[in-house]
């Protein structure tokens, strides 16, 4: 399968917050707790792909099959979304949109889900420490790269 990384389009955005949906469930968090984080960050808007650096992991028929963002300020970059379709994970399309932002940002931080860690660590990104998550309940691993 043919995948190329291009900038997302504000009339995306749906489709984008689908995927992010949906990469969540795959983790086995319950249907109702996807649908409370749907308000908070599992979701984009058309605004937030138009003020912000987003890429779109795209299939021949030009199908977003996953998305990252990289939300820029002075200093420090953050990572907010890097997430794929479940069905696709595995296939090296994570790793290229985790490239594609490093390009574009010699230095960044995010946090991660748990089950996200291990992939993190193996594009070279190090634990710099934990930060709670009001909205998830619990502690995220926070990174930085390089």
């Amino acid at each position: 399968m043919r995948i190329r990384i291009r900038a997302a389009r504000p009339d995306e955005a749906e489709q984008l917050s689908e995927i992010a949906r949906r990469s969540k469930a795959h983790w086995g968090y319950p249907a109702a707790q996807i649908e409370r984080w749907r308000g908070t960050f599992l979701s984009v808007t058309a605004d937030y792909i138009a003020a912000h650096a987003v890429w779109s992991a795209v299939d021949q028929a030009d199908c977003p099959l996953a998305f990252a963002a990289l939300e820029r300020a002075s200093g420090c970059d953050v990572l907010e979304h890097l997430w794929v379709l479940p069905e696709f994970i595995g296939m090296g399309i994570g790793r290229r949109l985790f490239q594609q932002v490093a390009s574009e940002s010699p230095s960044f931080t995010f946090t991660s889900d748990p089950h996200a860690d291990a992939f993190y660590k193996r594009m070279g990104a190090r634990v710099i420490g934990q930060v709670a998550s009001d909205s998830q309940g619990r502690w995220l691993t926070k990174f930085r790269y390089p």
